[in-house]
């Protein structure tokens, strides 16, 4: 099993780091720049060394503002890969849910990724859970993390048996997630535009969704016997914060409820 250094920083990156140290002025924006080149530095295109050092050249020449600004096709190339794999951390620790899987406080999980972003995923959630270690397979690989360390190795074929019923924060989730959902609100494509369809199956309240939801079709609707589950919940915008805790106050008759307009005044 291969030890990982907290950020790796190797070879040739250690250089571009270096080129970036000594740019601009402005402390602000210099610690931007150099953000945008340590997400542009784990993209998967071979070709982003070329286009990473045609940024930093714009940098050096015209300063850091005129790259972050977009104002050049370098830059957009440039900024592009970077906001991929930003993109693509966001998303990751935005959608992936670990569960506990055994007695030595694991938290296990799965993540197909296109681009270097295991670590800075990792980072993430041992941050988050300090006193759990952390086992993630991305792609081939698993990934754990303990005690401040990061460890890789090749993933072998479903070791890891988790637990098929659903925990207690699962049920607490779906139980509220299912309190906010309003059937004329269903909307498809808004959901798609948040989260992208390859991503629904990381995503507790998602997973059950009828195949018809799936092909962006109407169903997904309970059927007789059914408990209410993800399925009842598509896409929809979520009730803002005076009509969440209007609905929610049992003492409330539905006439009295504050609605459209008159709700304004009322906050």
């Amino acid at each position: 099993m291969e030890q990982l250094k907290l950020i790796e920083v190797a070879g040739g990156n250690r250089e571009v780091y270096s080129r970036v140290s000594g740019l601009g002025s402005d402390p602000e924006a210099k610690e931007m720049f150099r953000r945008e080149v340590a997400y542009a530095l784990l993209h998967r295109d071979p070709a982003k060394y070329a286009v990473i050092d045609q940024a930093i050249k714009q940098a050096k020449e015209k300063g850091v503002s005129y790259v972050l600004c977009k104002v050049s096709n370098e830059a957009r190339k440039f900024l592009k890969l970077a906001r991929a794999v930003a993109f693509e951390k966001y998303r990751a620790t935005a959608f992936l849910r670990l569960q506990p899987i055994d007695q030595h406080r694991v938290l296990y999980g799965e993540f197909a990724i296109e681009h270097q972003t295991a670590e800075l995923i990792m980072l993430h959630f041992m941050k988050r859970f300090p006193r759990y270690n952390i086992m993630i397979v991305f792609n081939d690989e698993v990934y754990i993390g303990r005690n401040k360390e990061i460890f890789r190795e090749k993933a072998k074929p479903r070791e890891v048996e988790l637990p098929t019923a659903k925990d207690d924060f699962e049920r607490y989730w779906l139980a509220f997630y299912r309190s906010q959902y309003i059937p004329e609100r269903r909307n498809i494509k808004y959901l798609k535009r948040m989260i992208p369809q390859k991503y629904w199956h990381y995503v507790t309240e998602l997973q059950e969704f009828d195949e018809e939801i799936r092909n962006g079709g109407n169903g997904g609707r309970r059927r007789d016997g059914d408990d209410p589950g993800p399925g009842d919940l598509p896409g929809h915008v979520p009730l803002d914060r005076a009509e969440a805790l209007d609905r929610a106050d049992p003492h409330n008759r539905p006439g009295d409820r504050v609605r459209g307009a008159d709700r304004d005044t009322h906050r």
